[in-house]
């Protein structure tokens, strides 16, 4: 089985349609080291993921603008604070950012709502001379240096 940069499900070489499927398999999903397993009590499957399990491709927030709740494509939602960390790393050339979504599962967020939490960033200002910083549940988060 293998979750590609997309988010897209695949199981020997053919995509998974079904989204209940898909969302199934992502809540008997588990990470180990550096490898994702399906777990059931009959058998442990390996999972290989290209970036992470979530793709993150919404968010609400609330009327003050600093209560950031995320959207992932396999129907679980869960808030930017400080249980659920944002980091940006360098990948293939990209700063691209990852969050601890569920017990060491990772998602990541996807281009269009990154322009969107950077565009809050900029209406929350907070000031950072070197850093755009996003704030959610009274906690900073950096979205990258500035130019």
């Amino acid at each position: 089985m293998r979750i590609d940069r997309e988010g897209h499900w695949y199981y020997q070489d053919s995509i998974i349609g079904r989204e209940k499927l898909k969302i199934l398999f992502s809540r008997i999903l588990k990470k180990e080291g550096e490898c994702y397993y399906l777990v059931t009590p009959a058998e442990k499957v390996l999972v290989n993921v290209d970036l992470a399990p979530y793709k993150i491709i919404d968010f609400e927030v609330n009327e003050m603008e600093d209560e950031i709740i995320f959207k992932t494509n396999l129907d679980y939602d869960f808030p930017l604070d400080s249980t659920h960390l944002l980091e940006m790393r360098a990948l293939d050339g990209e700063e691209i950012p990852f969050i601890n979504a569920r017990n060491d599962l990772e998602a990541y967020v996807s281009r269009p709502v990154f322009y969107r939490l950077i565009e809050l960033a900029l209406r929350q200002n907070i000031k950072d001379e070197s850093k755009l910083l996003l704030k959610s549940f009274g906690k900073q988060f950096s979205l990258g240096e500035k130019s």
